[in-house]
């Protein structure tokens, strides 16, 4: 049976981590094969490093690297024992069989090097001002709820440090596909994922304004602007369509316009990545 090295990075949410952790617990996790738990801990308190070493001894805390996300979690890697890696964030709570799952997966199919799991929100939406990276059918690669064997996360040098705040696993999916990985989706090994704030100054919310953009910048620069599916100037401009069209009756039929600022924020970065990417292409 493979032994799993669980790695959660995690920022400042010691509630959430303590919420995360007990959900991994071996009472929780009745069927799971042999594993361990690794948090890696980019913090600048010590209030999550006190969840783990006070409430969860069992297992593992580090230090991350402090340069975001993607550093974090290589981190939490860099101590992991064992050879497959099951990444989860640190507002996520696992199901019973999320362990077993994922290794009952791995022995049907000895061939596949990456497994993704099933992430669910917690309710459904209740305003366009909360976000949350469900997957219900596969092939979005989230790493909130992602299995991979060791040696290939090492073989694709893990996650670029570069992407400080989002689209690392963007970047690490597109890797994947590009080496010809395959990957299957595992539906019951499942996560329920919290719905989160997209305001700024909203609960948790660490990342900084239009981080959207300059991630997808860097990630289209690093690729030579030779990745289609995001750096082709059209996909946005069909974005901002539906945003002010489908997005915006959903907003104000079903959500009643609760967030409606985030809305006009998504159509504007949209159209503004669209301007970006077109007068990139025509200075080609």
């Amino acid at each position: 049976k493979p032994f799993f090295s669980v790695v959660v990075p995690t920022f400042e949410r010691p509630e959430d981590l303590k919420t995360c952790l007990q959900s991994l617990v071996a009472e929780n996790q009745p069927s799971a094969p042999e594993y361990e738990v690794i948090v890696s801990d980019d913090s600048l308190s010590d209030r999550c490093c006190k969840i783990v070493t006070e409430k969860f001894p069992q297992f593992r805390w580090g230090h991350g690297k402090r340069n975001g996300p993607a550093g974090n979690r290589n981190a939490g890697v860099e101590k992991a024992k064992g050879k497959w890696i099951v990444f989860m964030d640190d507002d996520c709570i696992a199901d019973t069989n999320h362990l077993a799952a994922f290794a009952n997966a791995i022995l049907n199919n000895p061939k596949i090097n990456v497994f993704e799991g099933r992430i669910f929100a917690e309710r459904k939406r209740e305003t366009w001002s909360e976000g949350c990276p469900e997957n219900e059918s596969g092939g979005m690669l989230w790493t909130s709820n992602l299995c991979i064997k060791k040696m290939t996360f090492i073989k694709l040098n893990g996650f670029d440090e570069r992407f400080h705040t989002s689209y690392e696993d963007v970047d690490f999916s597109y890797r994947l596909k590009k080496l010809k990985y395959k990957s299957i989706f595992v539906k019951e090994a499942a996560v329920c994922h919290p719905w989160r704030s997209l305001r700024k100054k909203g609960k948790n919310n660490w990342k900084s304004s239009w981080h959207e953009v300059t991630s997808l910048l860097l990630f289209c620069e690093k690729y030579k602007y030779k990745n289609d599916e995001h750096s082709n100037p059209l996909t946005y401009l069909k974005n901002f369509s539906r945003i002010i069209s489908k997005d915006l009756i959903n907003c104000a039929c079903v959500l009643k316009l609760r967030g409606f600022d985030i809305l006009l924020k998504d159509a504007l970065i949209s159209l503004i990545v669209f301007f970006l990417l077109t007068i990139r292409k025509t200075n080609k």
